[in-house]
């Protein structure tokens, strides 16, 4: 456009004489009514290099771009943000170490062992499901410059269409192969082969790198897959068994998870989606619990803080300070933990009673792998085009703020909280403080801390509940207790008895005597 390549600048002055008057003015006139001011506008013409205006051309094409990416049909996966990269051993939380999948890692030399499988597994996978390696090529290749826009442009430049399209072909079919794998080997009908082509500890080493953000392979390149005809209509429930599979050893025995995602970006935000929702037909059977418990606590003064915790986040800006520290002060104060009746990671409530609340929590097993699950999810909450909720990551300062000494771990465990798979509770408390640090703070559970910081607050039940914890938190202190209470009312009747005693005609006539 001829207006980006020039700039002009009009300029208009006031021309003024010495003494601050006007040019235009006649100096000899004293009557009459004076004459508008004339303006001089002064046109000055500017010209442009040629770097200012590619400059100038790109501010104007910024808009269009992010339109049209925002537009783009399939999700992103971008690398690791920045604000995660100086991570202490970043490179065993955010990398690889067996596998690559995707354009990211894709060539490392460690990882070539690997590499090699891939091909097997493709091959077994396509002829088990009688699909043409050539009609599952043509699709991908007639999609790939959209999966071109689900990466990093700096990693996907240094292939070409059709080196990349082999790439999505090859790793699509090993995970999804990978997956039928696992659900054999579950059903104990392993095919044949496998056992010989990736050892035990592969396996879980891929299972574990299959759920990094860097990782990933967009869901749309694994249903190009195994929707080319013909059609494998099951693959897509095995995919998320596999996914539920993965964290049922996260969740204590018996715990289920649903998926709610229609349209998941890739496993990692499946992953996600099975951690949050949990079981939907516990959650309904809770929530009519705590409806019943409303009821009942109603009638007594008691108070449920589930239902009030985004009322109480919104409307109530009193308690920005939270004073509690850890959970040995909550339980000083008569707050005491409880596993929730659901494996959802979201379940935090708090309920408040006379002299003494229950914070509920859901339960987790911590092992070595849970450190880069949760790496991995808060890096992906922190990605353009993730759900902006941030429920991963406030559940991880939550914790934090109530973990602060192998003795919170401890009392986290004994109430069945926490598994620690670790061996140290230490370990487990360090976890938590290095995943948090330098977290932004973005607070879903606001409500439920200003709720305990509420019953906090009340210094009456404080007081109750620290004389309680004192002197009937075990059966030996609940045993000296009442042998002390008895120490003391013996000595009050042996001091009664002790008195001379007389009689009450006697003691009277004394009493009368002695006020005269």
């Amino acid at each position: 456009m001829e207006e980006t390549q020039e700039l002009i600048m009009n300029v208009g002055e006031k021309e003024k004489e010495e003494g601050g008057q006007p040019s235009s003015w006649n100096s000899d006139q004293t009557e009459g009514p004076k004459p508008e001011p004339q303006i001089v506008e002064h046109r000055i013409d500017v010209e442009i290099n040629d770097w200012v205006k590619d400059w100038i051309g790109s501010v104007g094409k910024a808009k269009e771009g992010s339109t049209s990416t925002s537009q783009t049909p399939w999700p992103t996966i971008p690398k690791v943000p920045h604000l995660l990269r100086e991570t202490k051993d970043f490179n065993k939380i955010f990398e690889p170490r067996v596998i690559s999948i995707g354009p990211y890692h894709h060539g490392k030399a460690h990882l070539h062992p690997v590499e090699t499988i891939k091909r097997l597994f493709a091959e077994k996978f396509l002829t088990a499901n009688r699909q043409s390696i050539k009609d599952v090529y043509k699709n991908i290749e007639n999609n790939i410059r959209d999966v071109r826009k689900c990466y990093d442009k700096n990693a996907t430049n240094k292939y070409d269409d059709e080196t990349l399209a082999r790439m999505m072909l090859l790793d699509g079919c090993f995970v999804l192969q990978f997956i039928l794998s696992e659900k054999e080997r579950k059903e104990e009908e392993e095919g044949e082969g496998d056992t010989n082509v990736l050892r035990e500890h592969q396996k879980s080493y891929v299972e574990n790198e299959l759920f990094l953000l860097e990782n990933q392979l967009p869901f749309r390149v694994l249903q190009l897959i195994f929707e080319t005809p013909p059609k494998i209509e099951s693959m897509e429930n095995d995919i998320k068994e596999f996914v539920k599979d993965r964290i049922r050893w996260l969740l204590p025995k018996g715990s289920k998870s649903e998926i709610q995602l229609e349209e998941p970006a890739h496993l990692l935000a499946l992953l996600r989606s099975a951690l949050l929702v949990g079981d939907k037909q516990q959650r309904q059977a809770d929530e009519e619990h705590g409806n019943w418990r409303m009821k009942i606590s109603s009638c007594f003064g008691r108070s449920n803080k589930k239902e009030e915790t985004n009322s109480s986040s919104q409307g109530n800006n009193n308690n920005e300070w939270q004073s509690f520290r850890h959970i040995r002060e909550l339980k000083a104060a008569g707050i005491y933990c409880k596993p929730s009746r659901t494996s959802c990671l979201t379940e935090i409530s708090f309920e408040s009673y006379f002299f003494y609340g229950y914070l509920k929590l859901p339960s987790l097993f911590i092992d070595d792998s849970t450190k880069s699950m949760f790496f991995n999810l808060v890096a992906y909450e922190m990605c353009p085009g993730a759900p902006q909720d941030y429920k991963v990551t406030s559940l991880l300062r939550f914790l934090d703020s109530l973990i602060d000494h192998p003795d919170d771990v401890k009392e986290l465990r004994s109430k069945k909280i926490l598994y620690n798979l670790l061996g140290s509770d230490e370990e487990v408390a360090r976890i938590f403080n290095e995943i948090n640090d330098g977290l932004l703070y973005l607070d879903v559970y606001k409500g439920v801390k200003d709720d305990i910081q509420k019953h906090y607050d009340k210094r009456v039940n404080t007081w109750i509940a620290q004389a309680l914890h004192d002197h009937f938190s075990s059966p030996w202190t609940i045993i000296a207790s009442i042998a002390a209470v008895f120490i003391i009312l013996l000595t009050g009747v042996q001091t009664y008895f002790a008195i001379p005693f007389k009689p009450t005609s006697q003691f009277l006539s004394d009493l009368l005597h002695n006020s005269w």
